[in-house]
């Protein structure tokens, strides 16, 4: 087992590649009682062309929403126990979530962390079809992703990535649509299954109070037991994403009692020669120096009776191209995107406010150690992003400097732009 040391925290996290190619990341906290679990495959809502195993390296097609579809089912076992039932028994609480990336199955627990991960283990990695429960989960999502559509926010969102993008795959929605889950077989299921849910292509992390050996010991030989097919690396279609947005404005009527306002930014991503943790956080300085709480965006409109509440910033990095979206509710809908537009033309951070963001993304850094989920997430998602743990994170933050900021605001292309509106 490895330990690997975070500099400037003085953390360390423990990691291991077993011989099936299962990754192991454990992190320990004497000072807490809770331990958060979580057993991840790189599988998420855009990889829905790629070539399965044993198909004569031929790509293939499915239908969009499988991910989640899958996560239903592998959520669901033969035999009661069902995992819900099972945690409760001690104390915990269960749950999955499908994303982009990856597909994620979790619990929290206080005691009996042992028998929790080998059920977790076991139930993940053991999945049970057939054609009727298969048709059974149908109606289920269909009724989910109703429930979604008339939801404003939800609604909003999703118009934003299908309103930006064009052809990327980052542009539908992760649940998909009634008519996505109406194609889906139980042959697209076993095969979307033993393709992602190989130990390859998956990664445990434990957080909590516990003693790792003895955590890396039970992972170890409960995964002995077991016997895997080894595959290469999954191969993905490739697919080109045009600059221009795929619809610059939209209005849709919807039951809100005050609008709902997105601008969205569609940035190339061709031609910035950064990596995504270093954009991730230059752009996290840019915009919310521009118009969070304290900035005179905020501040102007809210005196001028525009906005109740400070613009939501939402970054999304579809891999071709940044999806900046500035997001309000405000019955002076047209004013605030003339504002906002406004505001962009020009477009710049003193460093004054620079060095203050910095010093605010170095004590989150910190203060992320504090909280044993929170360090999970910050594991999961530099596996998911990067395949690697990043072991300097503050090291990268200190790393960032104005002229560096200044040049990339030069490159960048903000010229493509989307807007969403929902109103009664």
């Amino acid at each position: 087992m490895k330990k690997i040391k975070i500099k400037n925290l003085e953390e360390d996290v423990f990691y291991e590649k077993l011989d099936n190619g299962l990754e192991v990341f454990l992190y320990t906290k004497d000072d807490v009682y809770t331990n958060y679990v979580t057993f991840t495959t790189k599988y998420g809502s855009v990889y829905n062309e790629f070539v399965p195993i044993d198909c004569d390296n031929k790509m293939k097609s499915f239908p969009k929403g499988i991910a989640h579809f899958l996560e239903h089912k592998v959520f669901e076992e033969k035999e009661d126990p069902q995992p819900m039932e099972f945690f409760a028994k001690s104390g915990s609480i269960c749950n999955a979530f499908t994303t982009f990336r990856n597909t994620t199955y979790l619990f929290y627990a206080t005691k009996e962390l042992k028998d929790n991960i080998n059920f977790l283990l076991d139930y993940v990695q053991n999945i049970y079809l057939t054609d009727e429960s298969v048709e059974k989960e149908k109606g289920i999502i269909s009724e989910e992703i109703h429930m979604y559509e008339d939801r404003p926010n939800d609604v909003l969102f999703e118009k934003i990535r299908l309103n930006s993008l064009n052809t990327n795959p980052y542009r539908d929605s992760i649940i998909g649509t009634v008519k996505d889950i109406e194609s889906i077989t139980k042959d697209d299921l076993e095969t979307c299954y033993y393709t992602f849910y190989n130990p390859s292509n998956m990664f445990m992390v434990v957080t909590g109070c516990f003693d790792p050996n003895e955590i890396m010991d039970v992972i170890k030989e409960n995964q002995n037991k077991k016997e895997f097919k080894k595959i290469d690396k999954i191969k993905f279609k490739e697919f080109k994403e045009e600059d221009k947005v795929f619809k610059e404005k939209e209005i849709i009527k919807m039951n809100t009692n005050i609008p709902k306002v997105a601008y969205s930014i569609k940035i190339p991503l061709k031609n910035i020669k950064l990596t995504r943790r270093e954009l991730h956080l230059y752009m996290y300085i840019l915009f919310t120096s521009l118009f969070d709480e304290t900035s005179s965006f905020d501040y102007e409109l809210k005196k001028d009776g525009i906005i109740n509440n400070t613009t939501y910033v939402s970054l999304l990095n579809a891999n071709t191209h940044l999806l900046i979206s500035l997001i309000n509710e405000t019955e002076k809908y047209e004013e605030f995107l003339t504002r906002i537009k406004d505001r962009l033309d020009n477009l710049c951070v003193s460093e004054k406010d620079f060095n203050r963001k910095k010093k605010v993304l170095i004590s989150n850094e910190i203060f992320a150690y504090e909280n044993v989920e929170n360090i999970n997430d910050i594991i999961m998602d530099n596996i998911i992003y990067n395949n690697e743990l990043e072991d300097d994170p503050i090291g990268i933050i200190n790393g960032l400097n104005i002229r560096q900021m200044l040049e990339l605001i030069k490159k960048m292309d903000i010229s493509n732009t989307s807007t969403v509106i929902i109103k009664k």
